[in-house]
């Protein structure tokens, strides 16, 4: 992840962004808060999904953890 990305994720807490991963995931999610210290800087969100209206919906009641080295960019959702 960039520093910009950081910045535009740490500017995004409790709004929907888009996840890019490691993996080849994108995950609508909704930052909750960011850990950028110690070995293992990781963010915790929950995972979103569009809603008929046109907002947002939590799609699971589980949080989920993410390193931020397994992000490799974020944006906001289109």
């Amino acid at each position: 992840m960039t520093e910009a990305d950081l910045t535009f994720l740490k500017s995004q807490i409790d709004k929907p962004v888009v996840l890019e991963t490691i993996q080849g995931d994108r995950l609508l999610a909704q930052v909750l808060f960011i850990f950028d210290e110690g070995d293992t800087p990781d963010l915790f969100c929950l995972q979103l999904e569009p809603a008929p209206d046109g907002t947002y919906i939590q799609k699971s009641p589980n949080g989920l953890s993410i390193l931020l080295a397994d992000i490799t960019a974020a944006h906001p959702p289109t």
